[in-house]
């Protein structure tokens, strides 16, 4: 159980600099806007770590315990983490820091390695709950099923390709272009697609298409 805990939280840290190494600082005026859509990326990559880890530890009690004790691990999964409301005294804070000079890259580095350290201790609380509530006369099939999870997360790269394409989008909306071509799932680029939306970078109307009609050009739509 304890290698499974730690590997989630190497996995984490492993990810984020594998990530890191190859993302580029946006085109920017420094904003309270740029640091906003920074910190919305941090929770967003947070939600799917936690998630991803939480569904990977679900999916493994089922083969190993059924779906019943499998149904415990969502019963007992840490809630997400609500972002408090920002003040406008805060906001006023933040107008004084956003004019410092600063590198997005950076802090972005810092903010998400705090929140996912969070995200791993929430997650070591989770598989806790959930060892407890394995049958205690199947220890050794509990300690397989740890050490093959454990495994998995040792060379589990998905998260840090979720924090490139992640950064890609936030770049996007904080130089205010559109978003970068996702190769993903069609389902992940969808899901990038609001969350860039949400952000305040909607993608642009789609420019109806030009057809010709008896040798005229006429639109479509």
């Amino acid at each position: 159980m304890r290698d499974f805990q730690e590997a989630i939280a190497a996995m984490y840290e492993r990810c984020v600099n594998e990530a890191l190494a190859t993302l580029g600082e946006p085109r920017y005026e420094p904003s309270v806007e740029s640091r906003r859509i920074v910190g919305m990326l941090v929770e967003t990559i947070a939600g799917y770590a936690a998630g991803s880890t939480t569904r990977e530890l679900a999916r493994t009690v089922h083969a190993w315990f059924g779906a019943e004790l499998a149904a415990l691990v969502h019963a007992v999964a840490p809630r997400p983490r609500a972002r408090r409301a920002t003040t406008r005294d805060e906001l006023d804070v933040d107008d004084e820091l956003a004019r410092r000079p600063q590198r997005l890259r950076e802090e972005f580095a810092e903010q998400l390695r705090t929140r996912l350290a969070e995200t791993a201790r929430d997650l070591a609380a989770l598989v806790e709950g959930v060892a407890a509530r394995l049958p205690g006369d199947r220890k050794r099939a509990a300690a397989a099923m740890f050490g093959e999870l454990a495994r998995t997360a040792r060379y589990d790269d998905r998260l840090a390709q979720e924090i490139a394409i992640g950064w890609g989008c936030a770049c996007a909306a904080i130089e205010h272009t559109p978003m970068p071509v996702i190769a993903a799932s069609p389902r992940a680029r969808d899901l990038w697609q609001i969350w860039s939306e949400l952000v305040g970078n909607p993608s642009p109307s789609e420019t109806r298409q030009p057809a010709e009609r008896d040798g005229y050009i006429a639109l479509v739509g």
